[in-house]
């Protein structure tokens, strides 16, 4: 085997016997500037161009530099091999921003392409095909060797590697990384065991976080210890692997000690709280929240057919509940609605004055209980006259247990009084205010390109940065952004903010090539197959979109996983493609319940990029009540643990009927992240759908930074027509 100097040598006796023959000669030079190809070898490139200057001595040279696209073009004349010119322009050039060839064929002259690149194409899959002689040059450590194999044979070229593996490194070829966290409860475990059966010798211990990467072989049994406590798992083709050590006793040593309970006491929800079942003295009817369908979306849905003598009023609306029999023509005959204590506005079927009771998240109920007898409902007068339906839910529940007490000065009968939180607070780093030093947008990028190196390793770096930069240059803005794509191993929470953000700014080609990145890494995560079907929708590409929505409802995206969690959002979505572009797509594979059309007043849909934070969100109707969705460990501990294991990190959310027209607030309270360590900033995305399933549907999106621990900032604001 020829080494690169060797061959570099062979291609320029070559070039030099056709290069006699026609000169000046044409010469493109195609130089890759993205933030990878800071780390390339210059001495070897420049070598590699000395050597062919040598040969080609007259030229016309067209400079084409590129990143995320082309950057510029500039022309050179190269007389008697002099190039220090084209040397010198080299030396002075920045790096920045993802990869892309896209385009970058049409910008080529006829004649010799000399390609300066890793391969490592992250924005885009197109491979160019040049009309002139293709020389591909990489002396960058970090390469992509397909990539570079591709383009050669694509435009029978020849590549120069200056960095091609020793037959040392090739037998280590079979070996992989594999990565992942182990979890105990909802935190992540230290100091556990890792290791692959066979070579007890090269143990290592997961972090702080619970994190780990070990190298394997796909066959290999991957052991887990910690205590007494061992899992086993055989390593495939899937490089991301969690494990979850149930916390069902404090382990020390080989001893489990765990707390002895009493018998419980069966209680049931009155209207004076908690009583001793055997002791109420007259009945009751209740259902947990066990006995609500995950399939319920309203309140109505979640008490349909649970109760006797239960019935819901016009269009099943729970606000218009009865639970005895009518015995006025004339007077008031709905029932009183009472959650966690605090009784809701009351309709009036005399007057026909109805107070919706969308607002209710079936999945936050803990309990339902009906109260009809006058000895269970004298507590509320003559407002349960009709009788009385007392929602508990899992927020106060959890509330209860852990001590804490509800803050009253924000919460008086349901009412939303606090003034309106706007989210003027500037976000405050090292880095943003240093760039506010910059006098223009040149002086601040070149604050930024020297910063760089010193806070590219923090994950929100780029997106910071690059919001920084959007307004008032879009172009330098999304380079900055797409320099996450660059990064070697990026993070998750790193990659859905990326994906988040260039959604949020449509910038939607990003968006899919984070959506692809995050499945690459991250195959063991539900999250990830959803935002591919996101990413194709919003580039347009509907029928991509619908095929892997799909199939995560078959379960043919990933066998390994359970999608089930997801299957009301993917529903939703399903139906929305079909019934929005049917003209455009093939639904032979979707599923018959998934074809007829759904329609909202609106949809929301929650979205955000570390798992491990905690925060609420309080949604305030255009009738200034509201309520609060937990993402907490207190408030949906079942929530968590899912989203920990499988990975979904979105939740939806749906308006209808004629009250919730009017003005929507929702305000975000950041809680801080359950691990201690885990430093990731976390970025909440709202996006809005106006007309769900309507021939004018609109969307809208709404994100934010979530900063300092107990921040609250308006996440979105919105009208519902």
């Amino acid at each position: 085997m020829k080494s690169p100097i060797q061959f570099v040598f062979l291609c320029f006796f070559v070039i030099g016997i056709r290069g006699h023959a026609q000169a000046p000669k044409n010469v493109s030079i195609c130089w890759d500037v993205s933030l990878s190809m800071q780390n390339r070898d210059i001495e070897k490139d420049f070598y590699f161009l000395d050597a062919y200057f040598k040969t080609v001595q007259n030229a016309k040279v067209s400079l084409i530099t590129f990143s995320d696209r082309v950057l510029s073009k500039d022309t050179y004349q190269v007389s008697s091999s002099d190039w220090s010119t084209i040397k010198k322009e080299l030396e002075g050039l920045r790096y920045d921003g993802a990869t892309s060839y896209e385009s970058l064929s049409s910008y080529v002259d006829p004649g010799d392409v000399l390609l300066f690149t890793d391969g490592g194409q992250n924005i885009g899959n197109s491979t160019p095909n040049f009309s002139g002689e293709l020389h591909i040059i990489n002396s960058n450590k970090n390469f992509d060797k397909a990539s570079l194999n591709l383009l050669s044979i694509v435009n029978n070229g020849n590549l120069v590697d200056f960095n091609e593996k020793r037959n040392a490194e090739e037998t280590m070829e079979n070996l992989q990384q594999y990565s992942g966290t182990i979890y105990s409860g909802t935190m992540g475990l230290a100091n556990a065991e890792i290791y692959v059966q066979g070579n007890d010798e090269n143990r290592i211990k997961s972090n702080t976080k619970g994190d780990f990467s070990i190298d394997g072989r796909i066959g290999d049994t991957l052991v887990i210890a910690y205590g007494n406590k061992i899992e086993k798992q055989v390593l495939g083709e899937t490089n991301t692997l969690n494990f979850s050590l149930e916390d069902q006793g404090i382990q020390l040593q080989e001893v489990v000690v765990s707390e002895r309970r009493s018998e419980p006491v069966e209680t049931i929800t009155t209207g004076y709280g908690e009583e001793n079942k055997d002791k109420v003295g007259y009945a009751v009817q209740s259902i947990s929240a066990d006995d609500i369908s995950d399939a319920a979306t309203t309140p109505d849905m979640a008490i349909q057919g649970k109760f006797s003598g239960v019935n819901l009023g016009q269009n099943e609306d729970l606000s218009q509940v009865t639970m005895r029999p009518r015995m006025t023509l004339l007077g008031n005959v709905y029932g009183l609605i009472v959650i966690d204590g605090v009784p809701l506005r009351q309709s009036d079927s005399a007057s026909g004055t109805v107070f919706s009771s969308d607002f209710i998240n079936p999945e936050n109920i803990a309990d339902i209980t009906v109260l009809k007898g006058l000895a269970a409902t004298n507590k509320y007068g003559s407002l349960g006259v009709n009788g009385v339906l007392v929602i508990t839910s899992k927020t106060a529940t959890y509330a209860k247990e852990s001590g804490e007490k509800p803050d009253m000065a924000r919460l008086r009968d349901n009412i939303y009084e606090d003034k309106i939180k706007v989210n003027n607070k500037a976000l405050i780093t090292p880095y943003l205010k240093e760039l506010k030093k910059g006098k223009n947008i040149g002086e601040a990028y070149n604050i930024y390109l020297k910063q760089r190196e010193a806070y590219r390793d923090v994950p929100e770096y780029f997106l910071d940065v690059s919001n920084f930069f959007l307004d008032s240059s879009p172009e330098i803005g999304e380079r900055i952004l797409s320099n996450v794509l660059e990064i070697e191993n990026p993070s998750y929470e790193a990659l859905r903010a990326l994906f988040l953000k260039s959604t949020e700014e449509e910038s939607y080609e990003i968006a899919v090539f984070a959506a692809e990145k995050m499945l690459e890494l991250f195959p063991n995560k539900i999250q990830s197959y959803f935002d591919v079907a996101i990413a194709q929708k919003n580039a347009g590409n509907f029928q991509e979109s619908l095929t892997m929505l799909n199939r995560m409802i078959s379960g043919e995206a990933n066998p390994e996983l359970n999608f089930s969690t997801m299957e009301k959002v993917v529903g939703s979505e399903i139906r929305n493609l079909v019934n929005q572009h049917k003209a455009k797509l093939d639904i032979d594979k979707t599923d018959a319940k998934y074809r007829n059309n759904v329609t909202y007043n609106a949809r929301l849909i929650l979205s955000w990029n570390v798992p491990d934070a905690e925060f609420s969100v309080q949604f305030v109707n255009p009738q200034k009540r509201f309520f609060t969705w937990e993402h907490t460990e207190i408030g949906d501990r079942n929530r968590i643990l899912e989203e920990l294991q499988h990975g979904n990190s979105t939740e939806q959310f749906e308006i209808v009927g004629a009250e919730t027209k009017g003005e929507w607030i929702l305000n975000a309270t950041y809680l801080g992240n359950r691990t201690p360590k885990n430093e990731a900033a976390t970025f909440l995305k709202c996006t809005v759908q106006y007309n769900f399933g309507k021939p004018n549907q609109t969307s809208e999106e709404f994100m934010v930074r979530l900063q300092e621990n107990g921040d609250e900032q308006q996440l979105a604001k919105f009208a519902v027509e």
